[in-house]
């Protein structure tokens, strides 16, 4: 079977990937760090990481190898589609299940929240953000629609005629000038569209354009350089956003295009170093797990703690720390204990 798209990351350059973004996940989710006390607000810093690290995964598949053609060196078409879409509802539709589930429970028994089945189930199929903390109290869990839906338009995209790409692509740049433009919001869109499909569509065009660029290497040795003269530039618009409130332009929108893309290109360049961090790998290994029960670690440790001291800078560390140790903990126990494994996490399907 031939490989017409290589992976572009090797197994432990990618895990050390994923191991940095999700130190800087459960620090952008740590309250009492990202805080800023005298305002009440978030710190910069705070908005600056949510201009890309969760969507830095989301491009990450399209870095990987895929085969488009069959041993005859044809195109595979509808049949692949049906077995990548049959293949990501058991690897990533089981695991939302079960988490959208806990999220249920914990937002009914223990939050104290209103039991509305039929706002959860809207939640549910259409995997929107907003609606997932209306109803669930959780919203974080909206990664795992996303990423489904994501995987299949990548399948749709690798197993269809140019003519179909390119209408993804134009629907794509569509929904971002339109979000660029003030005309609808990233999220709105999403309550209206089920299966987290407008999502999809979204970050499509950063997954391809990242592995565009990165196929091409444009300006080699001075890559690195320009990359971080451009988020330099990211930074300076990001924190001066509020002035350009009147702008006809959405700028945070731009950022969440733009952002994305360069990090990862920083990342892919000093993938080299950064795979070097056994702690990094490790981490990256467990991604998924860590990603799926770090929030609710860290909402338990934020009660406990209350009870006996004031937010802190100091005590979001401590908490910092003890909800990796934690949460790592938890995804090897998710991970090493088969039947917990098998029932949260079913392997992928045989050929």
């Amino acid at each position: 079977m031939y490989m017409e798209r290589p992976s572009l990351l090797t197994r432990d350059e990618s895990s050390a990937i994923k191991g940095l973004l999700m130190l800087l996940i459960v620090f952008g989710h740590s309250g009492m760090i990202t805080t800023n006390f005298a305002t009440g607000g978030k710190t910069f810093f705070w908005h600056w990481l949510y201009s890309f690290h969760v969507y830095v995964f989301l491009i990450l598949p399209f870095i990987y190898g895929y085969h488009r053609l069959d041993e005859t060196g044809k195109q595979k078409g509808l049949r692949s589609i049906a077995k990548d879409l049959k293949h990501n509802l058991i690897k990533i539709g089981v695991p939302y299940c079960w988490f959208f589930l806990f999220s249920a429970i914990i937002f009914v028994v223990i939050g104290g929240g209103t039991m509305n089945l039929k706002g959860m189930l809207y939640a549910f199929v259409f995997g929107n953000e907003p609606l997932m903390d209306k109803y669930i109290g959780f919203n974080f869990i909206w990664f795992l629609p996303a990423m489904l839906a994501l995987m299949t338009l990548k399948s749709v995209w690798y197993n269809s005629k140019p003519i179909v790409r390119w209408v993804i692509v134009f629907v794509s740049i569509a929904l971002w000038v339109l979000a660029i433009t003030k005309v609808v919001s990233c999220y709105t869109v999403g309550m209206y569209i089920p299966f987290a499909i407008s999502q999809a569509f979204y970050f499509i065009l950063l997954g391809l354009l990242a592995r565009w660029l990165t196929e091409k290497q444009f300006l080699a040795q001075w890559q690195m350089p320009v990359v971080l003269f451009l988020i330099g530039v990211c930074t300076v618009l990001l924190y001066y956003r509020k002035n350009l409130v009147g702008s006809m332009l959405n700028v945070s929108t731009i950022l969440r295009l733009v952002m994305p893309v360069l990090v990862f290109l920083l990342l892919y360049g000093m993938r080299n170093l950064l795979s070097k961090s056994k702690l990094l790998k490790f981490i990256g290994t467990y991604s998924l797990q860590i990603y799926l029960v770090h929030v609710y670690v860290i909402n338990a440790l934020s009660v406990l703690f209350l009870h006996f001291t004031r937010e802190s800078v100091g005590i979001g560390v401590v908490i910092y720390v003890l909800t990796l140790l934690i949460s790592i903990g938890l995804a090897l126990v998710m991970v090493k204990v088969p039947i917990i494994n098998k029932v949260l996490f079913p392997r992928e399907l045989k050929d």
